[in-house]
């Protein structure tokens, strides 16, 4: 019998995927099923789930997409006996539920804004790490799409956004003296930066705490959320989204510095959780070739399946969120980009074809005394030039061409 493929978004930052509710997926096949019966796949395809996002489980010809599907899918295989949450109380599973929601309500858009709006950390770490597992032009369509999606996500941020821009304009200090309104001079002459330093660092902290204080106030001492002696599936979302605010190393890493300095015991908490719920020993397995995200069946599955299916152009990504939202005019914007694409080429062919194809015709006329007495077709090569009263003697074979360019005849 085959193992499991559970199939995700690429590892990065020293974790087995970039994705929270990939993290969540895996942290909880590792806390729910023996390691031997599933496997890794970082697929990086959202076309094969069902829901249009990953994370997605292959179970022979059978597949499950997103991170609360795949438990339900595991308890029902199961029968029961996969059930991380087996030990919670009727009223726990109903709280269970509710801090879902919350979790990816209140978290996403402090991921989003850490990973892909934060302009330093966006263009130094998170893009160009893209180009190092897709190719080309796939690195360029989805990571651009991802960015504008984070971009809308953290609209209500937008003066946030302002201020931690202007922060990264400045000369570089260490990140707890920018935000806490520090200086490395002893210049007292500019209070209202010193002003601003001190608001954006209180703000990035009230945001932290309006997801944390009450993960915090629940978490109390215990070793686990809900206390007992395992991870339940909260615990598996907590360690997803909040290892990418916690791990990653990053020019701009006000998030980990203030779960640091703001928040440790959340921080011991995850660190707790991290070897078990997100081992090092994961097995990996190889996609099948029609399971790849390739180029070609990136364009064919896309047009076949609908605008629908199409994950990636949709909320969900790369912050993965259940319940994807159906984005048709993305389709278009797809749409276009694969024309604008085949334009270029083209354009790019013609211009060869006009400056490197070798022969080209040209009529030449001789005029007496300002009156036309003939013309004549003669060939040459193209890009010849001759000076502008050599045009090319009546029968002569060698003569060149009076002032024959690509630009002339291109009208430029």
């Amino acid at each position: 019998m085959s193992p499991i493929e559970l199939h995700v978004w690429n590892r990065a930052f020293g974790l087995p995927s970039l994705d929270p509710e990939c993290l969540a997926a895996i942290a909880f096949l590792s806390s729910a099923i023996p390691q031997d019966l599933w496997v890794l796949v970082e697929s990086n395809n959202v076309t094969i789930s069902p829901n249009g996002s990953l994370p997605a489980l292959k179970d022979g010809s059978e597949w499950i997409g997103g991170f609360d599907a795949i438990v339900s899918y595991i308890y029902s295989k199961s029968s029961g006996g996969s059930d991380i949450d087996r030990n919670l109380s009727d009223l726990q599973k109903a709280q269970a539920l509710a801090y879902r929601s919350f979790i990816r309500k209140t978290c996403l858009p402090i991921v989003s804004l850490s990973l892909y709006v934060t302009s330093k950390n966006w263009v130094n770490v998170t893009r160009p790490l893209y180009s190092t597992f897709l190719q080309f032009p796939i690195q360029y369509e989805i990571p651009h799409t991802h960015h504008a999606q984070a971009v809308t996500l953290t609209a209500h941020l937008t003066s946030l956004i302002r201020d931690i821009a202007a922060e990264e304009s400045r000369p570089l200090q260490p990140v707890s003296t920018a935000f806490s309104g520090i200086t490395t001079s002893a210049d007292t002459s500019k209070p209202q930066e010193k002003k601003e330093k001190i608001t954006t660092r209180v703000r990035l902290r009230n945001l932290l705490a309006d997801f944390l204080d009450p993960i915090q106030e629940r978490l109390g001492n215990n070793d686990y959320f809900f206390g007992g002696t395992s991870p339940t599936t909260i615990d598996c979302l907590l360690v997803g989204y909040i290892s990418l605010l916690l791990y990653p190393e990053l020019p701009s890493a006000w998030a980990k510095e203030i779960l640091q300095q703001e928040f440790p015991g959340i921080v011991a908490y995850i660190n707790r959780l991290k070897p078990t719920c997100l081992p090092p020993g994961i097995a990996y397995g190889l996609p099948d070739e029609s399971d790849k995200l390739t180029l070609l069946n990136w364009t064919k599955r896309s047009f076949e399946n609908s605008p629908q299916t199409w994950g990636f152009l949709s909320d969900s990504i790369p912050l993965n969120r259940e319940g994807y939202e159906t984005r048709s005019t993305a389709f278009w914007v797809a749409v276009q980009g694969v024309v604008g694409l085949a334009a270029a080429i083209g354009s790019v062919l013609a211009f060869k074809a006009l400056t490197t194809e070798g022969k080209v015709d040209v009529e030449l006329k001789r005029e007496v005394a300002g009156e036309g007495v003939y013309s004549t077709v003669v060939r040459g090569d193209v890009g010849d030039v001759a000076e502008t009263s050599g045009a090319a003697s009546e029968g002569s074979e060698g003569g060149r061409l009076p002032i024959f360019r690509a630009e002339d005849m291109l009208g430029l």
